[in-house]
């Protein structure tokens, strides 16, 4: 349609812009990655400096709270650190070692092709234009997730492949496997599982549910002090959230860092954070519940996103990555989303993308625009289900 024709023109010129001005001025554009690369791939090599001795919970560089992810993620990562000496070096080192760099390099490449081949194959299975990859590679999430060496770009590649393959019968086991390392990897997305239910497909659910247990909790056997660690990885957790919950950088995302940064008074801030919070809690018990009432196979994956984008009270920039097959969806000639809807989700889509730095805050823009399209489809479908409902209602009174 000509909406979407003019949503694709618009973003691929403001990708082009970015590009431009990422030459013309580079101090402003850099904006758009973390401290403006003064931090660069920190979460790949910090991540190897934690693991190199095998003891990543117990480690103390930079805070026992760095240390949240379950040990699978750490487990994958280990073999670059028998590359080089991680245990006895710094960020900075990481920076001026050509092993490092080269490791680096093939992680980003790894992690690249995964994603953008699950784009791919989700591009044909919607009958969606490719370009739309360029767009997404452009877009300031993709750009954010790339400089920190994160595995959320793994995480959000499986994600991708349990989507292309969830309603092959066939294929059922990819999908089980893609989703439990996702949920493993970052936790949120065993959100997803609940198309299992959905469908009332409890076998597969419980051999997700088995897969994602033995994938949690076997790993921790390949590090020293072997199951202790779940203990220590509580306290790692319980300490992290303490203290990302109450930060209001510009590169958070949610209602939480947003409350925080609107609220000039420090002595607000205690009440904005559980303001917040129960807000973001009743958003996402709400979306939960939609998920099994819509109609839409669009507003199903999008009230799932966002749950993984925008409750984990850790969430930063790039956890707008998780929406990318969603706007995918949207571009597809099969879309069935009214006009109104389609304009409004892809005016939102065009702030949630945008990679021109603006001013420092534009992480604001983009994370604002999120929670705009969230309780945009929080309210679409609550819309369908009580129309729905509506209309049962009526065929019951005919019937009688």
């Amino acid at each position: 349609s000509r909406i979407k024709k003019i949503f694709t023109g618009l973003t691929f010129l403001l990708a082009c812009i970015w590009i431009i001005l990422l030459f013309a001025d580079p101090s402003h554009q850099l904006h758009v990655f973390f401290l403006k690369l003064d931090n660069f791939f920190a979460d790949f090599y910090n991540t190897l400096i934690y693991i190199a001795d095998k003891n990543p919970y117990y480690n103390e560089l930079n805070g026992t709270c760095n240390k949240n992810y379950l040990p699978f993620s750490y487990m994958i990562l280990y073999p670059f650190t028998l590359l080089t000496n991680y245990s006895s070096i710094s960020l900075e080192d990481c920076w001026n070692s050509q092993i490092a760099v080269l490791s680096c390099f093939f992680f980003t490449l790894l992690s690249l092709f995964l994603l953008f081949h699950s784009l791919y194959l989700l591009c044909k299975k919607y009958k969606c234009s490719p370009i739309i990859l360029f767009i997404i590679f452009f877009s300031s999430i993709n750009l954010y997730a790339l400089e920190r060496g994160n595995e959320i770009m793994i995480s959000a590649a499986c994600i991708n492949y349990f989507v292309y393959v969830k309603d092959q019968n066939e294929k059922k086991w990819y999908g089980i496997i893609c989703l439990a390392i996702a949920s493993v990897l970052k936790i949120f997305p065993a959100i997803f599982s609940l198309y299992y239910l959905y469908k009332k497909e409890y076998k597969t659910f419980f051999q997700y549910a088995i897969l994602a247990f033995l994938l949690a909790f076997l790993p921790f056997l390949f590090f020293e002090n072997g199951f202790e660690n779940i203990g220590q990885l509580y306290e790692n957790v319980k300490e992290q959230t303490a203290i990302y919950g109450m930060s209001f950088s510009v590169y958070r995302f949610g209602i939480i860092p947003l409350f925080l940064q609107l609220g000039k008074n420090i002595e607000n801030q205690f009440i904005l954070y559980e303001t917040g919070k129960y807000l973001t809690y009743i958003l996402g018990l709400l979306s939960t519940g939609l998920f099994f009432t819509t109609k839409s196979s669009l507003i199903r994956f999008g009230l799932a996103a966002m749950i993984c984008v925008l409750v984990p009270q850790q969430a930063f920039v790039y956890n707008g990555i998780y929406i990318f097959p969603l706007l995918i969806m949207l571009l597809s000639a099969n879309s069935k989303l009214s006009s109104i809807e389609t304009c409004l989700t892809l005016f939102l889509f065009i702030w949630i993308l945008l990679p021109v730095q603006l001013n420092k805050f534009t992480p604001k823009i983009n994370n604002i625009s999120m929670i705009l399209m969230w309780v945009l489809f929080i309210s679409i479908a609550i819309r369908q289900y009580l129309l729905n409902k509506k209309n049962n209602l009526n065929s019951s009174s005919k019937e009688r």
